[in-house]
């Protein structure tokens, strides 16, 4: 088995997916921190490192003698600042790619998002769809897998980019707090048409799309969608309020022009009170949570993905304090 290290291991997808390598018998896996984790998880090697830093990641990847780097940290957009999109995601992933190539690391699989595609067009949207990133943290996103992809195959390092939509599970900071909030405020709308669907991906399955393309032998990187499942919007919420409070809420339906409306002018007021920090909501969240927003897995499934987990299992990792176990 390779020695893996896996960026960002202090992670709701980082912690998953080193969940999922131990659960499959790997041995040398090296998760990289900022700082050491207080709850660490069993049989992983944590080694601190700094994206921003060539030289700690130099270091980690000699040290350890990396083979292979699962690349996920990355400034995301809960209250990140402005700046740190492109330091951390552009050019902590230029520093990595620079220090895979002075330690002779064999592969890299790097985490980006299908928020690069924009608005979606054709739905569900193929990586043959129209590349147009919106937002601060999809442009830098998108950027780094140019950059990926150009540095790789310069340097003789097999690669694939993974595009990852929303992710659910435990230690999740971003979608589901705000969401299970709400639902337990009894105040959580639907939002957009009762019967759009949004793709959820839990980090069981990001694991298992990692390991297929860590090993996939091919010259040439090429980009992947990812997802678990395809949920309409409504049965989401519906599968939630189950989880927390056992029973149906009440309901009311928001259409989807007021939501972008109320977002837009949260993003608009935020920027002008914190010209510095991204908002928490904004018209690119929008648009993830009331348009149909579902991908097209094919390609990776010709590869031989198959999700593991299913709705129910997703909610019930994200919302509980059992770790669910790997299928």
């Amino acid at each position: 088995m390779p020695r893996i290290l896996v960026t960002g291991a202090n992670g709701c997808t980082g912690r998953g997916v080193l969940q999922y390598l131990v659960s499959k018998g790997y041995t040398d896996v090296f998760g990289m921190v900022r700082k050491d984790p207080k709850d660490k998880i069993s049989n992983i090697n944590y080694v601190v490192g700094d994206l921003t830093d060539k030289n700690s990641i130099f270091k980690v990847l000699r040290e350890n003698e990396i083979e292979s780097i699962w690349h996920i940290a990355a400034a995301v957009h809960r209250h990140v600042r402005k700046k740190d999109f492109a330091r951390v995601n552009f050019e902590g992933t230029n520093n990595l790619i620079q220090a895979a190539v002075d330690c002779g690391v064999k592969s890299i699989v790097f985490a980006s998002t299908t928020s690069v595609y924009g608005k979606i067009i054709d739905s569900p949207a193929s990586e043959e769809h129209r590349i147009k990133p919106l937002g601060l943290y999809s442009k830098s996103k998108y950027n780094a897998e140019v950059l990926t992809k150009l540095l790789c195959e310069e340097n003789g390092i097999k690669g694939s980019i993974v595009r990852i939509p929303i992710i659910m599970g435990k230690h999740d900071r971003h979608f589901s707090p705000v969401v299970t909030k709400l639902v337990k405020a009894n105040i959580m709308p639907i939002i957009g048409k009762p019967k759009h669907r949004v793709s959820i991906v839990h980090p069981y399955d990001i694991g298992q799309a990692f390991e297929i393309l860590n090993g996939n032998g091919k010259e040439k990187i090429e980009c992947y969608n990812i997802a678990s499942c395809n949920s309409p919007y409504k049965e989401l919420i519906l599968v939630i309020e189950k989880q927390l409070v056992g029973k149906k809420r009440l309901k009311y339906y928001v259409p989807y022009p007021i939501v972008f409306a109320v977002f837009a002018f949260y993003e608009w007021f935020h920027w002008l009170i914190f010209p510095k920090k991204q908002p928490l909501i904004n018209r690119e969240y929008a648009r993830m949570i009331g348009k149909e927003w579902i991908f097209d897995t094919e390609k990776l499934e010709q590869l031989g993905y198959t999700p593991k987990m299913k709705l129910e299992d997703i909610v019930k990792d994200t919302v509980t304090e059992e770790v669910y176990p790997v299928s």
